[in-house]
């Protein structure tokens, strides 16, 4: 059989325009896969809120720590111990940041008190220190430090056993923000609510009973129900508490006790619409709303979410936090040994034994 040149060509020309086509079916294709991996893969770390849950991946780099009413700050990229402050005071009440950015601490002195007293903010990132004076006489037993967020701290002070003073200071401005006196029960800067309950040191006490920014909202009628703890909503319009009687037993004899949820008045000098939910004795955790202000309960193992009046019980898959490794934890130990020669400490030495504690790892 004979073929002619030209045909022989037009059918070579054919092959190379139908591979040509092939391949390129095939790397859209290929990409086209390749990016929907990538989403799937990179969706796999966010919940149904869009809250990151790759906290696994997050290394732990840095322990903050009190050691002999002193605090440190390690590094263990660096192999570095670092004391913060004036190195003539002593120091207690660490506590780090939502940010994990700055970290706060209370001066004293251990013979005579330091009045009024300091509260120091040290940014770690770079190495300032802020001086925050209390000059609030309610709060100058300084027994507690709590961050609000990342710009405000809560200072909590000694009154006597059944009264605290509790004071709200923006960290830039120094300023005292909102104040109370009793127990406190919620702080909410967006609205600038403070609730908490009037606990005078008298006996007998008062009714049970909640307070915001001075006005009193609610009593209890029952002298023996108690007021556990209490969270106002991130809107402002909606409060809830726990309360019970220690001791009583529904008719099946178990511990009982109520989640009361109430709507605030527009200009917080009542609630009303209140709402009283039996709930189990044996549900604990943290009372808290979210930005949505949807009501839960939060502990280690479930979460306890208030839905048309109900209580529907849910696993805790919210990300725990990471822990540092045996491998971390010695090579800690193996800084402290050179950072601390006069003591004897080595891979197996308990912290606690030598005067560390409020250790924070971040």
């Amino acid at each position: 059989m004979i073929t002619h040149p030209k045909m022989t060509k037009k059918l070579f020309k054919l092959l190379i325009v139908t591979i040509c086509l092939f391949l390129g079916i095939f790397t859209v294709i290929s990409y086209s896969n390749r990016n929907e991996n990538k989403d799937n893969t990179s969706n796999k770390g966010t919940d149904i809120n869009g809250t990151n849950q790759n906290i696994k991946n997050i290394k732990l780099t840095k322990i903050a720590f009190l050691k002999g009413n002193s605090v440190y700050l390690y590094d263990e990229i660096n192999r570095q111990i670092k004391s913060l402050g004036d190195s003539s005071k002593s120091k207690d009440l660490l506590e780090l940041s939502p940010d994990k950015k700055k970290i706060v601490f209370r001066y004293f002195n251990e013979g005579q008190p330091i009045y009024p007293p300091h509260v120091i903010i040290y940014n770690i990132k770079d190495e300032k220190l802020t001086d925050i004076v209390i000059n609030n006489k309610n709060v100058q037993q300084i027994v507690e430090l709590k961050w609000i967020d990342n710009e405000n701290i809560l200072v909590t002070g000694h009154i006597n056993p059944s009264v605290s003073g509790y004071t709200v200071y923006n960290i830039k401005s120094k300023a005292e923000l909102i104040s109370c006196v009793g127990t406190i029960r919620d702080v909410s800067l967006g609205k600038k609510n403070i609730v908490y309950s009037n606990t005078p040191h008298i006996f007998p006490g008062p009714k049970a009973n909640l307070y915001i920014n001075g006005k009193k909202v609610f009593e209890i009628n029952n002298d023996k129900e108690q007021i556990f703890d209490g969270v106002i909503s991130k809107d402002g319009k909606t409060i809830a508490f726990r309360s019970g009687v220690t001791g009583e037993k529904n008719l099946n004899g178990k511990v009982s006790s109520y989640l009361n949820v109430a709507k605030i008045s527009s200009n917080t000098n009542e609630i009303n619409d209140l709402k009283k939910i039996i709930i189990s004795g044996d549900i604990a955790g943290e009372l808290k709303f979210d930005d949505e202000n949807n009501l839960s309960i939060i502990d280690e193992k479930f979460i306890y979410k208030l839905k048309d009046g109900k209580i529907i019980k849910e696993g805790n898959t919210l990300p725990k936090q990471k822990e540092l490794s045996a491998l971390q934890l010695k090579e800690f130990r193996q800084t402290l040994a050179k950072q601390f020669p006069k003591e004897t400490i080595s891979d197996q030495t308990v912290l606690e034994d030598i005067d560390i504690y409020n250790m924070v790892a971040f």
